[in-house]
């Protein structure tokens, strides 16, 4: 193997080498990411959920009042 193919390989392993480490940190990067997002999604999904209970309950109040409403109405 002569000195120009061997370097030839060198550069073309030193390429390949930096590719890889900025694959690593991109992956890292998303993982990260990734995780911050369920987070917010978690957060997201009990607010729905607390915010639908207290739309429900508003709900039954009206009709509660709705009810008494219709039922001292004059027939």
């Amino acid at each position: 193997m002569n000195n120009e193919h061997a370097g030839s390989l060198r550069a073309e392993l030193d390429g390949l080498s930096q590719q890889l480490e900025e694959l690593i940190a991109t992956c890292s990067q998303l993982r990260s990411e990734n995780e911050k997002l369920r987070s917010v999604e978690e957060t997201l999904n009990v607010e729905k959920e607390e915010l639908e209970s207290r739309n429900r309950e508003a709900k039954r109040r009206i009709d509660l009042v709705v009810d008494r409403l219709r039922s001292t109405k004059p027939a």
